[in-house]
């Protein structure tokens, strides 16, 4: 079986994985990444890492070049 790679729309991320449902609009499907971390974001009470700051900021900005340096120094 032959899996498509799709493109998460918050992340711009390709991804093969089964996808995860957005929190935001309970509609949207997205990486498996963006789903942790929406998940991760929601917990009551439980304040982002610096790391998860920085991997949000970086990723709002839509740089593929930021987004690629960040997750091969990150991960």
């Amino acid at each position: 079986m032959n899996k498509q790679a799709k493109v998460c729309p918050l992340c711009g991320r390709e991804y093969t994985e089964p996808p995860a449902l957005s929190r935001a609009d309970n509609a949207t499907d997205i990486c498996p990444v963006c789903g942790m971390m929406e998940a991760l974001a929601s917990i009551p009470g439980r304040r982002e890492s610096p790391a998860e700051r920085t991997r949000r900021a970086v990723y709002a900005t839509g740089n593929r070049w930021a987004r690629e340096n960040f997750d091969a120094t990150h991960n």
